[in-house]
């Protein structure tokens, strides 16, 4: 029986670096199964790939042996009598240049087929589908994303995400007007997820300088002043696949979520405070306030970490303030960054008492 193969929604960059900063201080479960985490750990410094957005309208291949060949839009399993901007059509038509991709895949990544179903993604985009897109003035044809899903035949009631994501193979003209997002034009950049901030002024930049002008892949094509609508990075961390967008403001088709651009410069300055302040001395004082040597008041213990923040900030507002203020900053800029260091410090240290 066919079923339905989810893509799932791309989500903004402010979710991945939520996503990133929990899978990163993930340490395990308690006994009533509730996750653990240690915000003191240092966070990862990818490298994302990005490719052009294509405005189209999200589809897909799918194929399993027993199941064999079908077609989905975003949300339902399409056929040629109920199809979506004649994305089923056009598949079933090419249906053998499709499982050729298909069986490539299946050969260059080991799947079952007789177990498992493979989903190709692709934006299925031109002709009709679109207004002032990136390929407006194109036949219509598919993109193949960076990334295809791998299913079980069976759907593991207790655990429905069992798929798996793996990588297309990159080749330019795969036949009957469909492409491989991957051999166009790309976007690397390097993302500090300790200070992710200061990487979305250079992909604000990107977007307005190489996507919005001139569509890369409209150009490539040979269409001149086409508007790109954005960019959509990919990269594995912890051999998951995550993917987020970025939008330009010039695409008004649709009502975009925009990043906004960061002051780079204030960004740096409070990170270059936080280091400044967060002094090995100042932050042993701070835990002698708490726990003492001579005095008897708290046993080390995590519990005690918002008291220990709390004399660490307090501490740097009433010796530091001056320079706070040279800086042409507040305090409500500084606290998150100011914490994190000490929070860092501190689990550290609390590692050290229990050893």
């Amino acid at each position: 029986m066919k079923r339905f193969i989810n893509y799932g929604s791309i989500p903004q960059f402010r979710q991945v670096i939520k996503d990133i900063s929990y899978q990163a201080w993930y340490t395990g479960s308690d006994e009533d199964g509730n996750p653990i985490y240690d915000n003191s750990l240092t966070l990862p410094i990818i490298t994302a790939t990005g490719y052009e957005k294509i405005h189209g309208t999200n589809a897909s291949v799918c194929y399993n042996s027993e199941t064999e060949f079908y077609v989905q839009s975003r949300k339902n399993i399409i056929t040629v009598d109920k199809d979506n901007a004649a994305c089923a059509f056009h598949a079933m038509q090419n249906q053998e240049h499709w499982m050729k991709i298909i069986n490539s895949l299946a050969k260059f990544h080991s799947v079952n087929l007789d177990t498992h179903i493979i989903s190709i993604f692709f934006e299925w985009s031109g002709g009709n589908i679109q207004k002032l897109s990136a390929v407006t003035g194109l036949d219509k044809r598919a993109f193949i994303f960076p990334y295809f899903k791998v299913s079980p035949l069976v759907q593991d009631e207790e655990d429905p995400e069992t798929a798996i994501w793996l990588s297309t193979k990159s080749e330019h003209n795969l036949n009957a007007n469909i492409y491989n997002i991957t051999c166009y034009s790309k976007f690397p950049i390097t993302i500090n997820f300790n200070t992710p901030l200061l990487s979305q002024n250079t992909m604000i930049k990107t977007i307005e300088e190489d996507i919005e002008p001139n569509s890369p892949i409209g150009d490539y094509f040979g269409i001149q002043g086409n508007v790109g609508e954005g960019i959509v990075y990919f990269f594995k961390y912890q051999d998951i696949i995550y993917r987020f967008k970025v939008k330009g403001e010039k695409h008004s088709v649709s009502k975009v979520k925009t990043l906004k651009p960061v002051d780079d410069i204030k960004e740096q300055s409070k990170i270059d405070f936080a280091n400044y302040v967060c002094t090995p001395n100042r932050l042993e004082q701070a835990w002698q306030t708490i726990f003492g040597l001579n005095h008897e008041l708290l046993e080390p213990d995590i519990k005690a970490t918002g008291n220990f923040l709390r004399a660490v900030i307090n501490d740097v507002y009433k010796e530091e303030s001056d320079i706070l203020a040279s800086k042409n900053l507040e305090p409500k800029d500084v606290n998150s960054t100011i914490s994190k260091l000490a929070r860092q410090w501190f689990m550290q240290e609390l590692d050290n008492h229990e050893l």
